[in-house]
């Protein structure tokens, strides 16, 4: 399969890029501008109710429409940088993007904390291509995470995929840009996708003759 030039691909990372940028406006001008709306209009409501109950009622719709707020805002922040993958690692962070995407039980995964932390460069790349294979995948996916068989990096393996996710060439053009490898094996039971990536950045200084 051939690879897209770098012309292409940084189109294809400038479109994926504002596509998410335009996600995250039409949310928050929809979804919490509406719940700020209902806020205010609560809070003005109260001021001007005299009867205790009806106040009540009116101060526990703006409880609610206040913590559905902070909801929206913590799966906006979820998605737009994990903060698990800086405090608690990889394995974390994916967890909770498997639970924040899917039902409970859905899908089956073995994510196991890796022996050590990736480079932060590389453990985000490892999260975003595979929360990429998951939207792909879908909700009978099995994805694990273990440490690679030579002990230099790690792999998280992604199966029941159908097909390529629509930015495959550029996750495929990132995994190698920083010494790994995205590869596709179809077979059975469905697409399997086998993303390694090494722990650190490969070096790009000169090798010392002596």
């Amino acid at each position: 399969m051939s690879t897209p030039p770098p012309a292409a691909l940084l189109l294809q990372l400038f479109r994926l890029q504002e596509a998410e940028r335009a996600r995250v406006g039409r949310a928050l001008h929809n979804q919490v501008g509406q719940a700020l709306s209902a806020i205010k209009m609560g809070a003005h409501l109260v001021q001007s109710e005299d009867d205790a109950e009806l106040r009540a009622e009116d101060l526990h719709e703006i409880v609610r429409a206040s913590d559905e707020t902070v909801a929206i805002l913590r799966d906006l922040h979820a998605t737009l940088h994990p903060p698990q993958l800086e405090s608690i690692g990889l394995d974390a962070a994916l967890r909770a993007e498997i639970e924040r995407m899917f039902e409970p039980g859905t899908p089956a995964f073995s994510l196991a904390p890796l022996p050590q932390a990736p480079h932060a460069d590389i453990a985000l790349i490892a999260f975003r291509i595979g929360q990429a294979l998951l939207l792909q995948a879908g909700a009978n996916a099995r994805v694990a995470l273990d440490d690679d068989d030579d002990g230099d990096g790690f792999q998280l393996a992604v199966e029941n995929a159908a097909g390529d996710p629509p930015d495959a060439a550029l996750w495929r053009a990132l995994a190698d840009a920083v010494g790994g490898r995205l590869d596709r094996d179809d077979g059975a039971h469905g697409t399997r996708w086998r993303l390694r990536l090494p722990y650190g950045p490969a070096s790009t200084s000169p090798v010392d003759p002596a």
